[in-house]
């Protein structure tokens, strides 16, 4: 009876895939990791730029129909006249747009806290800038939907029509809003974080052994051999 032998050889482990391959040499090649951590936060600060965008443009309509703009009433004479009420609502428009500031800002902060939270201080101009494009984009759209051109529509009115203001703003201090509202968030995720940090460090901070103090009679504190 006779018996064949196989001759085995040792198994070779199989090659990692290409994706894991490439994340392998990225790991071991720091100037490849550099590149690709740059490349993120590239594509995160357009992304952020492009919300900040779309927000705007969406405050801006919010704020177009949110402000109720004083009226002028043309009388038959021709001329137009205006209520006191109507008087005190001219800033109306300066209000809403710091009240959709303030909203649009803090969502604004929470979004780059929550991109760009762990890049240090990067996050806090990107906040700012963010929030600021935000708010031009809205200002420019609520005019642009707005009514405008009040002396025309007023010059070519008749007896009883009713003609409201432009929609705009009286001054830059609303515009202001939105970057201080936006940088809120950042600095009060901030604080919570460096917070909770000084606690870990104390937690893990070791124990200093207790020290023997002499006893205030000026006795001496011997050892006694048991």
């Amino acid at each position: 009876m006779s018996t064949s032998s196989e001759s085995t050889r040792p198994a070779t482990p199989s090659s990692p895939p290409a994706p894991q391959r490439a994340r392998a040499v990225a790991s071991t090649h720091p100037l490849v990791a550099r590149a690709a951590d740059n490349a993120l936060l590239l594509r995160r600060i357009v992304l952020l730029l492009g919300v900040s965008v779309v927000l705007g443009g969406l405050s801006g309509l919010v704020w177009n129909a949110s402000t109720r703009l004083p009226t002028y009433t043309i009388a038959s004479d021709g001329s137009a006249s205006i209520t006191e009420r109507g008087l005190a609502g001219v800033f109306s428009s300066d209000a809403g747009y710091c009240l959709t500031g303030l909203v649009a800002g803090l969502l604004l902060g929470l979004v780059t806290w929550w991109w760009f939270g762990r890049r240090g201080a990067l996050v806090v101009p990107l906040a700012a800038v963010s929030a600021l494009l935000a708010s031009l984009v809205c200002w420019w759209i609520g005019v642009l939907v707005g009514p405008d051109g009040f002396a025309v529509r007023i010059s070519g009115a008749r007896a009883g029509d009713v003609v409201p203001i432009d929609l705009a703003l009286r001054s830059w201090t609303p515009v202001l809003v939105w970057p201080f509202a936006a940088l809120l968030p950042v600095l009060v995720m901030s604080l919570l974080g460096w917070d909770a940090a000084e606690r870990r460090a104390r937690s893990s901070r070791p124990v200093a052994p207790a020290e023997v103090t002499a006893p205030r009679d000026g006795s001496q504190v011997t050892d006694r051999d048991h």
